[in-house]
């Protein structure tokens, strides 16, 4: 059963191979994208890459492990092995990066013996705690591809360092990781939750614009129609109100709670699914009470976007 990490390390490894592959292995050229899936045993590795170095080719194996595992090394061995034997033999080098801190973690080399001492394996491996690692330390790679992982870092669950990785992902262009910085980010954000949901909010014209959104309201309209089917078109509109409006709601009680009330009433006089998304989008992103009492007075006054 995938973990809660694994959807968002396999993005972030399908989206920034090259950056992936320079981290782990310095100086090597990434190829191409190999299947997760390992074969024989049908275990899957969070990322599996061709790359080249000093003109020869190998394979860069990236493990992401955010819980304690004492039996790492024997696993990736293993993972190693059978990358190897299904890819013509080719070397392979593993790595895992520990997503979350913890006080102590095997290390490389992997050693397996006889009971009379005798050495039977050596396996080298990398392993990278991000956790111990400060932010600054990842923003010198230069690698914009794992500003994701910011959050991360020792010093990372800051407000600083994830405006630091959304201005680094956005003039790069990389939107689609932003979602998964968003995700990384939430896990360690305890005491700073409702900041972060705010900023995110902010982003929601770029954000509509990547696969990640586009995926996602895809799979919701398909449940939607498929809901509809089952108990009929206009009790399907309905829940979908009834979700906009609560979504609307949620935005005004974190960021403006005396005027909660008056959102209430208003929502629940909206019929337009389109007028409430363009006004949940306006009241996420003003800045002051009074500017989101007014539009919720007026909600006809939102503009429509184009």
């Amino acid at each position: 059963m995938p973990k809660p990490y694994d959807d968002a390390m396999k993005r972030l490894v399908g989206g920034n191979p090259q950056d992936l592959v320079s981290w782990v292995i310095p100086g090597a050229q990434f190829g191409k994208q190999l299947p997760f899936e390992l074969s024989v045993e049908n275990i899957y590795a969070d990322g599996l890459l061709q790359a080249t170095l000093d003109g020869k080719e190998f394979l860069a194996h990236i493990e992401f492990q955010s819980s304690y595992d004492g039996r790492i090394g024997e696993r990736l061995l293993e993972y190693n092995v059978l990358a190897s034997r299904q890819y013509n033999y080719l070397p392979v080098y593993s790595c895992v990066i520990y997503l979350k801190n913890h006080s102590s973690v095997p290390h490389s080399p992997f050693l397996r013996g006889l009971p009379n001492g005798e050495e039977v394996v050596r396996f080298h491996y990398r392993s990278i705690e991000l956790g111990k690692l400060v932010a600054g330390e990842l923003l010198q790679t230069g690698l914009v591809g794992l500003l994701p992982l910011l959050p991360l870092t020792q010093d990372g669950a800051r407000r600083e360092v994830v405006e630091e990785m959304i201005s680094g992902l956005v003039s790069a262009e990389k939107t689609e990781s932003l979602w998964i910085g968003y995700a990384l980010a939430s896990r360690v954000f305890k005491d700073d939750l409702k900041w972060l949901k705010r900023r995110f909010a902010m982003l929601e014209d770029i954000l509509r614009e990547t696969p990640v959104y586009q995926e996602v309201l895809a799979e919701g309209m398909e449940k939607g129609l498929e809901k509809g089917l089952e108990k009929g078109l206009e009790k399907g509109l309905e829940k979908g109100l009834e979700t906009q409006r609560q979504t609307l709601l949620d935005i005004v009680q974190e960021r403006f709670p005396t005027i909660a009330r008056l959102a209430k009433q208003q929502a629940d006089a909206i019929e337009d699914p389109e007028m409430l998304r363009r006004l949940t989008v306006k009241i996420s992103i003003v800045k002051t009470s009074k500017e989101a009492e007014q539009y919720l007075l007026n909600p006809g006054s939102v503009e429509k976007r184009h």
